[in-house]
């Protein structure tokens, strides 16, 4: 299959009449809200926090407006629970579906004992907010929640793990914590209820949780909220930890306690509870108990034929594959800036049309899989083979023609829907060995997985780009025909559309004129977002 303009352009045109901007109904998450949500969840005998979250399956034509704190929990020992003798394995693969089969699971629990919002998991990464009580004048109380939760969380995945009797699952845990308005608007995934959060706060919280020294970390705001000084830019907050005493005590000031309580008691019976309910989920501590319980299968191309709804432990994809993450390139301002200027509504169109498009794209061009979006991120797997093998030349190729479909389609979508002129659109290829599954709390809070040193790696490489940019993995230029090498041999690619993959990949030789398309420098915006997935 192969990217068409007018295809594209009818895929748009219908997207953009399945949300019209007049159609979408922006809500505040206030008193009211919550107090309705009661009402209904009551009414279907389902408990707020422990069945549902207090935003829930937020339909497509609807935003929701919220005050909330952010918290991104960083598992800062997964990259080396994924390798085994430095190489990724299959064995290694079981260990690293174990280990975040585990860590799901621990902290799902400890946020629905908070109230809290779980809005995604990623690879390492957890991205949950505390929205309760909601208002303005409460900003305090749920900044005293969410560091309450992160002591609960990190104290959990870091215990759980020995106490089950599974040390090699260990992982030290660093947080993130930042707080501010978002809005929240449904995650595009039919088996995942829980909505995405867009905006500075998720941004920034998953910034401050990024790095390899364990603790919990506040942002300036979040500091400010509780007193505590500013530290005046965003490397000094990644590098000031609250302190143990500070842990406790704004643990215990949750608790409508005084600062200088010190009680640590509160905190051990909620992880003593937790890993207690580890322990008696059967179907976890069965999936624990060996790794064989983890088995992988080859899944024959095309990917578009992956149901995930299918997918379990035991029943798990493993094979080469090409992963595309697709980020857009300055949606945080842009969420920002519709924020202050009621825009809410034309931003949730906008990025439903995009969405859907480069969703599209994937699925219905090139025949791959969306994972999920993370945010305002695309995240894609490829292959081409047989019912045996892939082939890993051939999937690059698909691959890079997938991302000039995608940068093409996104172009389209500046075109007909306006008002994102600004934004650009940076993408990252890589190839390798990679498992696809569910994982974590059964049933409707389970979580799409696909993790591996491939995904990591296309995630990273986009992180580098700036909107015009595209960047191919050394592993998959390893693998590639040396038409493809070419394309980028000086790195990164820019402004790599369709139509130049096509010139440049549909001709045995690459003359020198198409050389200069491909080795171009891009067209830099005056500093690329610096991106981390998990939303916002």
């Amino acid at each position: 299959m192969a990217w068409d303009n007018s295809r594209s352009r009818a895929r748009i045109a219908n997207l953009m009449g399945t949300v019209p901007k007049a159609a979408v109904l922006v809500e505040t998450f206030d008193q009211g809200y919550l107090d309705r949500r009661r009402i209904d969840l009551g009414r279907r005998g389902r408990r707020l926090g422990q069945d549902e979250a207090p935003i829930f399956s937020v339909p497509d034509r609807r935003a929701v407006l919220v005050d909330g704190v952010h918290v991104y929990v960083n598992l800062i020992d997964y990259h080396d629970a994924m390798l085994e003798e430095g190489r990724e394995t299959e064995a290694a693969h079981r260990r690293v579906m174990q280990f975040l089969h585990l860590h799901y699971s621990a902290a799902d629990r400890i946020v629905a004992d908070y109230e809290a919002q779980r809005v995604d998991f990623h690879g390492p990464r957890l991205h949950a907010v505390v929205v309760t009580p909601p208002g303005g004048g409460n900003e305090r109380q749920r900044v005293l929640r969410a560091i309450a939760m992160a002591n609960a969380l990190k104290d959990t995945i870091e215990t759980a793990a020995p106490r089950l009797g599974k040390t090699n699952l260990n992982t030290r845990v660093r947080i993130g914590i930042d707080t501010g308005k978002a809005v929240a608007i449904s995650s595009g995934r039919k088996h995942e209820p829980e909505p995405l959060f867009l905006g500075r706060p998720a941004n920034h919280a998953a910034k401050i949780a990024d790095g390899d020294r364990p603790g919990i970390y506040l942002s300036d705001n979040a500091r400010a909220v509780v007193g505590q000084p500013r530290t005046g830019s965003l490397f000094h907050e990644r590098a000031t930890a609250l302190s143990d005493t500070e842990r406790l005590g704004y643990l215990n000031e949750s608790l409508g306690r005084s600062f200088w309580t010190q009680d640590s008691q509160p905190i051990r019976n909620q992880v003593d509870a937790a890993v207690r309910s580890l322990k008696a989920d059967a179907v976890l501590m069965e999936s624990l108990a060996t790794d064989a319980v983890f088995r992988f299968h080859h899944h024959p191309p095309p990917l578009s034929t992956v149901d995930f709804g299918d997918l379990t432990p035991s029943y798990s994809v493993r094979m080469p594959m090409m992963s595309v993450f697709a980020d857009l390139d300055g949606f945080t301002a842009y969420v920002d800036r519709c924020i202050a200027t009621n825009q809410i509504a034309a931003m949730v169109a906008n990025l439903h049309c995009i969405r859907g498009e480069l969703a599209a794209v994937v699925k219905q061009d090139f025949d791959g899989r969306k994972v999920r979006f993370i945010g305002d991120c695309v995240h894609g797997i490829v292959a081409e083979g047989t019912r045996v093998e892939t082939d890993k030349a051939a999937s690059v190729e698909t691959a890079v023609r997938m991302a000039g479909g995608i940068r093409s389609s996104f172009n389209l979508c500046q075109a007909m829907l306006g008002g994102i002129d600004d934004l650009g659109i940076a993408i990252g290829l890589e190839l390798g060995p990679t498992p696809v599954t569910r994982l974590g709390i059964r049933g409707d809070r389970s979580v799409r997985c696909a993790s591996s040193r491939a995904v990591s790696g296309s995630e990273a490489l986009q992180k580098e780009c700036s909107g015009t940019e595209t960047s191919l993995g050394e592993t998959a230029k390893e693998a590639a025909h040396l038409r493809v090498r070419q394309i980028f041999r000086s790195g990164k690619a820019g402004n790599l559309d369709y139509a130049a993959v096509e010139a440049l990949l549909d001709k045995p030789t690459v003359p020198t004129a198409a050389r200069s398309v491909a080795a171009a420098p891009a067209v830099r915006r005056p500093e690329p977002e610096h991106r981390f997935h998990g939303n916002g």
